[in-house]
C-alpha cells in the first residue's frame, strides 16, 4: 500500500534566509507545498514566486493578514487540498530519514490520526537535543480530524478522535543563526506572549520579574538536562530566563501609567484581537507579525 499524498504547509513573514531551503527539503516528495505567507517585505515572496513558478503543478502562494499564530496556520491547512497535512516552519528543515520513516508509517491501514515530531535545535551553531526545547510537538496529521486552535503564540494542534502516535525521526530547527534576527523575532513573541496573558487576566508580580526567570534557566539547564550540550545548553537556558523577563516586564508595563513607550509598529489585526482590553496610555508594543507593520497595539490610559 502507498501512502496517502500530504500536503506541506509553510507559514512564513520575512523568512528570505530560510525559506528556499525549507522548500527544497520537501521538493520532490510532498504532493503539494503551499508557502503561507502573512505580510512579507524582504524577499520572502520573490523566493516563494520563483518555486511557485517553476514548480506550479504542486507549489502555491497564498496570502492574508496575520491575527493569530493559531489563526494564520488554521486557515492555511484548510486551503491544502490533500486530507494529510505536514506543517513545517520555514526555519526548519525535512530529513531523509523522517521523510522515509513517514512514508512508511502513512502505508499502514490502521495508522493514527496525527504525529508528534521531535526536534534538532541549532542556536548558533550549537546543536541542541536536551533542556527546555526538548519536546515533541504535533506536525503531522489528517486536517479531516484535526486543526490548529486560535491560541495567540502557544498554538496547538487539537485531535479530535484522540489517535496520535510518535515519530522517532527529527526535523532539523535552525532556530538561531543570526542574533540581530532572532532578538527582533523575541521582541514580537514576548510582546505577543504579554497581550494574551493580560487577556487571560494574568498580571505581573515582583516575584515573577524575579524568581520566573531564574526558575526558567534551572529547569532548562539543570532539570531538562541542558547542560549535557554544554555551552549550547548554557545560551538556550540564558536565552529562556531573558525571554521570561522580557515578557513578564511588558506584562507589568501594561498595568502602570508611567510606563515610557516600549516599540512601535504592529498590524491592525492585533488592534482587533486586543480591542477589549482595558484602554491605557503611554505603552504601545511592536509585534511586527501581521502584514501591516505601521500599526500598532496601544494600551491607552484611562
Amino acid at each position: 500500500m502507498h501512502r496517502p499524498p500530504i500536503s506541506v504547509v509553510i507559514p512564513c513573514k520575512d523568512e528570505e534566509q530560510h525559506l528556499a531551503a525549507c522548500i527544497q527539503s520537501v521538493l520532490g516528495w510532498a504532493d503539494e507545498i503551499l508557502i503561507a505567507d502573512s505580510g512579507s517585505t524582504d524577499k520572502t515572496l520573490a523566493i516563494a514566486h520563483d518555486f511557485c513558478t517553476a514548480h506550479a503543478r504542486f507549489c502555491r502562494l497564498i496570502q492574508r493578514e496575520f491575527i493569530s499564530f493559531g489563526s494564520f496556520k488554521g486557515w492555511a491547512v484548510n486551503q491544502c487540498r490533500h486530507d494529510w497535512v505536514l506543517v513545517l516552519d520555514a526555519d526548519e528543515r525535512m530529513t531523509p530519514a523522517l521523510r522515509r520513516e513517514i512514508d512508511k508509517v502513512l502505508s499502514k491501514s490502521d495508522c493514527p490520526d496525527a504525529f508528534l515530531v521531535g526536534f534538532d535545535h541549532y542556536y548558533l551553531g550549537y546543536r541542541i537535543r536536551h533542556g527546555a526545547w526538548n519536546h515533541k510537538v504535533v506536525r503531522l496529521f489528517r486536517k479531516s480530524v484535526a486543526n490548529y486552535d486560535a491560541g495567540a503564540i502557544h498554538e496547538k494542534v487539537v485531535v479530535s478522535t484522540g489517535r496520535v502516535g510518535i515519530l522517532q525521526g527529527r526535523l532539523e530547527h535552525w532556530t538561531c543563526t543570526c542574533l540581530d534576527r532572532w532578538y527582533q523575532k523575541k521582541n514580537r513573541y514576548t510582546t505577543v506572549g504579554a497581550l494574551e496573558k493580560w487577556k487571560r487576566g494574568k498580571r505581573a508580580r515582583l516575584w515573577d520579574l524575579t524568581l520566573r526567570p531564574i526558575t526558567a534557566f534551572v529547569k532548562s539547564f539543570v532539570v531538562k538536562m541542558g547542560f549535557l550540550d554544554g555551552m549550547g545548553g548554557f545560551l538556550v537556558a540564558v536565552d529562556n530566563a531573558l525571554t521570561t523577563f522580557q515578557t513578564y516586564l511588558k506584562l507589568w508595563a501594561i498595568a502602570h501609567p508611567r510606563t515610557a513607550e516600549l516599540t512601535r509598529g504592529s498590524s491592525a489585526a492585533e488592534n482587533d484581537a486586543f480591542a477589549h482590553l482595558p484602554k491605557r496610555s503611554d505603552v504601545t508594543f511592536d509585534t511586527g507579525i501581521g502584514a501591516d507593520s505601521s500599526s500598532r497595539v496601544e494600551l491607552a490610559h484611562s
